[in-house]
C-alpha cells in the first residue's frame, strides 16, 4: 500500500478524554513515506486492548521489520502482534529497550498493539516493509487498514496446480521440553512450485530457575527433495538470569510434486520457552 508523506500530531490519541480506566496516548506523533512508517510517543497501557500502534492488514502470510527505542517508566508492559485468530505473538517486553526484530503475519487483519495494566511507556518506533505484495493496507485505524487500494495485486485461493488445497499453511507452536523431533507444518504439492518458506523462532527462559537450551533447528524435508535446514541454533546455552534468543528465515524454494513437512529436531535443557511461527505459501511471480 502506497502512502504519502504524512505528519499527525494526534493530541492524546482518544483524545484522552477517555476515561482513566481506558488506555491512550499522552503524545503521539507519526510520519509515513513509501519505504517507512514511524512513530514516537507515550502510551499509557490499561487494562484492555486499546493501545493499539498499528493494524496492518495482510493478504498472505508476511513480515515486516519492527526498529526502535522503548522506556519503561511505570509497570510491565509489552508489545504483541494480535493476530486474526486471537493468538498473540511477544514481540518486546518490559525489559526490551531497544527493537530490531522481524514481526510475521498472517492472512487477514493483524493488531501491533501495547498490553499491560496500568503500564506508562515512551516510544519510538519504526516500521519497514509495508509495501510488500503481501501487504493490503495499514494504519491506526481498522477501517484505514482494511481499505484495500484499486491497484492491489490479485491472490488467487490455490496453490499453483493445486485447486483443492488452500493458498498457504501456517502454524504457532509453543514448546518447553521437546524429547524427539516435532512436525512443525505439513504441506503437498500437485506438481513444481515456487514456494516460500518462513520461520520464526523465539527462545526464552521459562521460570526463575538455572534455563539450557542444546543445539537444534528446524529443517524441511520431502519425498523427492534434499533436507533443507531453514533455521539453525548453533550453540548451547546456559543462563540463570533472564535470556532471549531470536532469529528468523524466509526461504525462497522451488519443490517438485511432493509431500512435505517442517520438523524441529529434539531440544535439550530445561526451563525453557521455544516459540517457532512458521508459514509456507506459494512465490509471487514477478510481473
Amino acid at each position: 500500500m502506497k502512502k504519502a508523506l504524512f505528519l499527525v500530531p494526534l493530541l492524546a490519541l482518544l483524545l484522552s478524554a477517555c476515561s482513566s480506566s481506558s488506555s491512550y496516548f499522552s503524545t503521539f506523533t507519526a510520519e509515513g513515506s513509501k519505504s517507512q512508517y514511524k512513530q514516537t510517543g507515550t502510551v499509557h497501557i490499561k487494562d484492555d486492548e486499546n493501545a493499539v500502534s498499528l493494524y496492518v492488514n495482510a493478504a498472505s502470510p508476511a513480515a515486516i521489520t519492527l526498529t526502535g527505542k522503548l522506556s519503561n517508566s511505570s509497570g510491565d508492559p509489552s508489545l504483541i502482534c494480535q493476530y486474526p485468530d486471537g493468538t498473540m505473538y511477544l514481540i518486546a517486553d518490559s525489559r526490551t529497550t531497544s527493537l530490531d526484530t522481524k514481526i510475521p503475519l498472517q492472512a487477514g487483519l493483524n493488531r501491533i498493539r501495547f498490553d499491560g495494566s496500568d503500564s506508562v511507556l515512551d516510544f519510538e518506533l519504526v516500521y519497514t516493509g509495508l509495501n510488500s505484495p503481501e501487504i493490503l493496507g495499514y494504519g491506526q485505524s481498522q477501517s484505514e487498514a482494511e481499505t484495500v487500494p484499486s491497484d492491489a495485486p490479485s491472490i488467487s485461493g490455490s496453490i499453483s496446480g493445486s485447486p483443492d488445497a488452500e493458498l498457504h499453511s501456517s502454524a504457532s507452536n509453543l514448546f518447553t521440553k521437546v524429547s524427539q523431533p516435532a512436525a512443525l507444518l505439513e504441506f503437498q504439492l500437485e506438481k513444481e512450485t515456487d514456494i516460500t518458506v518462513f520461520v520464526a523462532a523465539d527462545l526464552r527462559n521459562n521460570s526463575s530457575g538455572r534455563f539450557k537450551a542444546g543445539v537444534f533447528d528446524v529443517t524441511l524435508k520431502g519425498d523427492n527433495y534434499p533436507d533443507t535446514e531453514i533455521i539453525h541454533h548453533a550453540t548451547a546455552d546456559s543462563s540463570w538470569g533472564d535470556f532471549l534468543w531470536t532469529d528468523h528465515n524466509l526461504a525462497k524454494l522451488t519443490l517438485p510434486k511432493g509431500s512435505y513437512q517442517l520438523i524441529l529436531s529434539e531440544v535439550s535443557g530445561k526451563n525453557y520457552a521455544l516459540r517457532l511461527d512458521t508459514a509456507v505459501y506459494p512465490t509471487d511471480t514477478p510481473q
